[in-house]
């Protein structure tokens, strides 16, 4: 495999960066005069990012709570797959899986601004929308932070309560850009374009929603909400918190499903479902729904793993807290056709190693089960998934295990590790022994 910047064909595995390392200063949110003629508008890293670098050297789990955001199915383009619909769904973490001190510190919220001066600091202000006033009063507020040569500043609870949505957008995804930005790194998201389809039918009162509501932010096809500690402020009861804990975790998703017009497509479709051996167990599935006002929910389609896991989120045990990595993209992608999962893939130097060794580079007709790497401009992987058919993909957005598995467009994934780089170089993978 090649790295980005080097000649096709070469295959050097870089090895990984701590994941808990905060980024450097050079990578960090630094503001100067170029960036304020043009601002480059990032969206946030998933709650626990995978940062491992590429090309260089649970038991059971349980059922989420799911709802239909609409009854409507959209057809897919047809291809070796067949005819797909899908319909939109929201998942959301089971109640007993959601702990009501959800949050991370009791402390004011704080912004870090690594290798800034305070004049920097107040022209930024101005710059993403605030009033001269406010930005000089933010800038009398800062003070310096050693351990990023730059400023920290604690804002006033009211300023940041009134803040217009795109300004605590263009402010916010700033921040996310250095690692010591907690809260704007880790926002809670949602693919949608309203509050309503986010927060409603959820189990949170009428007043949690009026608190929540005019903080959240947009960029692109997804919604943010990061100022935790401010509305944990105003709630005193720890189950009304775990109520809206539940509901800022939700995700969106699609049941897809397969419809079989004519018998003549039986053949091809085992032959597109039934990589891995399966061939011959689905033919009698599909023959059954010929020609019928009927489909099947691919997940039936789809090999022990994924089928177990679709929708669903990690069952952690006593065991899990001890290991280094908990399941993440590398360790699902690589066990999607397994009957068990391998636990050695959680070790990212041999997850790695593995997709190195024992998967090939496709370039085009893509097909179930390849793996598709996402890179930024410097070559390193940031993310992986499981091709299905027609741009879908299994996957699951970082290691969190508030994180599900679940189904979405490769675009939908490019927008949720924006914060990366806008425009991924994507490489498809291909089991050897397929």
């Amino acid at each position: 495999m090649a790295n980005a910047k080097k000649a096709e064909g070469e295959h050097a595995v870089r090895r990984p960066r701590d994941a808990g390392t905060a980024a450097p200063a050079s990578r960090a949110v630094a503001v100067p005069h170029a960036w304020l003629i043009a601002l480059t508008v990032l969206l946030v890293l998933p709650w626990l990012v995978v940062a491992v670098l590429y090309l260089r050297s649970a038991e059971e789990p349980a059922s989420p709570v799911a709802s239909t955001v609409t009854a409507s199915a959209e057809a897919r383009a047809t291809g070796p797959w067949g005819h797909l619909t899908a319909t939109p769904i929201v998942v959301s973490p089971p109640l007993e899986y959601v702990a009501a001190d959800w949050s991370r510190t009791d402390a004011p919220d704080t912004w870090y601004f690594p290798s800034t001066s305070a004049d920097e600091l107040e022209e930024f202000f101005v710059f993403v929308g605030l009033s001269r006033e406010q930005a000089r009063g933010l800038r009398s507020n800062a003070r310096p932070d050693p351990r990023s040569r730059g400023l920290v500043v604690t804002p006033d609870d009211g300023l940041v309560r009134t803040m217009a949505p795109e300004v605590r957008a263009r402010l916010y995804l700033q921040l996310a850009k250095s690692t010591l930005n907690f809260d704007q790194v880790n926002s809670f998201r949602f693919l949608g374009s309203s509050s309503e389809a986010w927060l409603g039918g959820s189990l949170i009162s009428r007043e949690t929603r009026q608190l929540v509501e005019p903080l959240i932010y947009s960029d692109g096809q997804f919604l943010h909400f990061a100022d935790t500690e401010l509305v944990r402020s105003q709630i005193a009861d720890r189950a009304e918190l775990q109520r809206l804990a539940k509901a800022l975790l939700r995700q969106a998703t699609v049941l897809v499903r397969l419809s079989v017009r004519d018998a003549s497509e039986v053949e091809g479709l085992a032959d597109y479902w039934g990589r891995g051996g399966r061939r011959l167990d689905l033919r009698p599935l599909l023959e059954s729904v010929v020609g019928l006002d009927r489909s099947i929910d691919i997940v039936h389609l789809l090999p022990t793993f994924a089928r177990e896991n679709m929708y669903r989120y990690p069952r952690i045990s006593t065991a899990d807290l001890i290991e280094p990595q908990l399941a993440n993209c590398l360790w699902t992608s690589l066990n999607f056709f397994r009957q068990e999962p391998d636990d050695r893939f959680r070790d990212i130097n041999v997850a790695l190693a593995v997709l190195r060794r024992d998967y090939y580079v496709v370039e085009h007709g893509f097909q179930l089960g390849d793996i598709v790497a996402f890179l930024d401009e410097e070559g390193d992987l940031y993310h992986v998934a499981v091709y299905l058919a027609d741009g879908l993909v299994f996957t699951k957005n970082g290691m969190s295990p508030m994180a599900p598995w679940s189904i979405m467009t490769i675009d939908q994934v490019k927008g949720y590790y924006k914060a990366r780089t806008e425009d991924p170089r994507l490489i498809y993978h291909r089991r050897n022994d397929f």
